[in-house]
Formats: C-alpha cells, sequence, structure tokens
C-alpha cells in the first residue's frame, strides 16, 4: 500500500508527518516508536504529508484504488474492512488543504482530531461535515488542550461530532466532576490496574481499557464513528 497503513485496531489508517500538521506534539502519542520501529513507516507519513499538499486529486485516487482492492482481498486481515469506516490521523492531524482529497474519496472514513478543536478552524469543522463519505469528527482533547472545551460545546450532541478525552483514568473522573461532558475516553497506560480503572469508566475505549483484545477492536465497537451516516444496513456497501 502506498497511501493506507495497516493498523491492527482500526484495519486501516491515513497517516501523516505529526511534525508537521499536528497543533501539539503529545508526549503519551504511540507514533513515536513507530516512527523509530519502522523506518519505511516514517517515510511514508512523510511522503503523505507532501503528496496530500502537492496532488490532492492524485492522493484521492490512489486511496480509491487500494480500498477498491482492499475490499474485495480475501486477505484475514481484511476480513472485516466492511464493518468499519477507515480511520483518518492515525497519525498527523487535519491540514484545510486535506479537504480537497477527502471530498473525493469513495469510501466512509472518521476523524479524530484536536486541530479541528481550535476555535479558528471551526469554519473547517463545519465544512467537512457537509462530506457525506465523512462519518464522525472525534474532537479530541487532554490536558493540554482542554482550553478549548468551551468554545466547542457548540457542537455538543451533534450528529456526526463527538468529544473524546485523552489520559489516566483518575484524571479523567476529576475532569468529568468540574462540568465537562465527553463521549469517548482513550486510557493512556497499559498498567494493569490503570486498565481496571478504565472499565469501570461508561465512555472507555474498550479496546484501551482492555475489555476487547487490540486486533479489529474499532470493527467491534462503534463510539468514535457511528452516526446517522451508520444507521442504515448498508452504510458500508
Amino acid at each position: 500500500m502506498q497511501a493506507f497503513t495497516s493498523n491492527s485496531k482500526t484495519i486501516l489508517s491515513i497517516d501523516f508527518d505529526r511534525f508537521k500538521t499536528c497543533p501539539q506534539i503529545c508526549k503519551y502519542c504511540y507514533v513515536g516508536n513507530m516512527e523509530r520501529i519502522y523506518p519505511a513507516y516514517k517515510q511514508k507519513i512523510e511522503r503523505n504529508e507532501n503528496w496530500a499538499k502537492e496532488k490532492p486529486d492524485n492522493f484521492a485516487k490512489q486511496l480509491n484504488l487500494e480500498y477498491e482492492k482492499l475490499r474485495k482481498s480475501k486477505a484475514k486481515n481484511y476480513k472485516r474492512l466492511n464493518k468499519l469506516p477507515v480511520r483518518v490521523y492515525g497519525s498527523g492531524d487535519y491540514h484545510p488543504i486535506h479537504h480537497e482529497w477527502m471530498k473525493k474519496v469513495d469510501f466512509k472514513f472518521y476523524i479524530i482530531s484536536k486541530t479541528l478543536s481550535l476555535s479558528h478552524m471551526h469554519d473547517e469543522l463545519k465544512k467537512l461535515l457537509k462530506l457525506k463519505n465523512l462519518t464522525k469528527v472525534i474532537l479530541s482533547f487532554d490536558s493540554t488542550n482542554l482550553i478549548n472545551y468551551e468554545k466547542c460545546k457548540q457542537f455538543l450532541k451533534t450528529d456526526k461530532i463527538g468529544f473524546a478525552y485523552t489520559g489516566m483514568a483518575d484524571e479523567f473522573n476529576v475532569v468529568k466532576t468540574t462540568g465537562y461532558t465527553f463521549d469517548i475516553f482513550f486510557n493512556i497506560s497499559d498498567k494493569k490496574l490503570e486498565k481496571e480503572k478504565s472499565r469501570l469508566i461508561k465512555e472507555q475505549c474498550p479496546c484501551d481499557s482492555g475489555l476487547l483484545a487490540h486486533a479489529e477492536s474499532c470493527s467491534k465497537c462503534n463510539k468514535c464513528w457511528r452516526s446517522s451516516v451508520t444507521s442504515s444496513p448498508d452504510w458500508n456497501k
């Protein structure tokens, strides 16, 4: 695959260079390890960043070709590909130029983004919501960018928008007591005790809490991508 990345949790993802697209480099980000362990992956996300910016039409065409082939594939890794949309930003984050290729892809996709929580990006967010193949945008928060939450409250309980918090279980429980509402909690710790704490949180990501096995977990849980777009039985045909 030239454009897509295989991802155990989400099956597929579309990834970009985090240093050129992310508004903040998170200390808990797993991508740093990926870059160190797999030099070819680092080269791919750097290439994708330039490709999407310089030739968005060509980038969309390549994504469509690869996706069609993978949907027809008999490989075990892709047998549940029809059960979920494509994750955008396994690495990296939204840039306005990305709208150019997003509006031309043939497959359903969802976005998890910190950039779109910024108030000056809300016009971009509203533009994205009009894309028929976008199932959902998860506005991502943590202790660093929680300051953006207040100006995002207008989007609470809006179809195709969700709110997520990333951190530790105790931290999340404290944040909730101060009046914040979230749809999903991503636990950043692999420690057994922290996973057990996460399982007591109703907003838990069941993969990050250890409730679901990592492989293909996003095809079994739909917290990050369900919306009116995915409500019909044939939504992903």
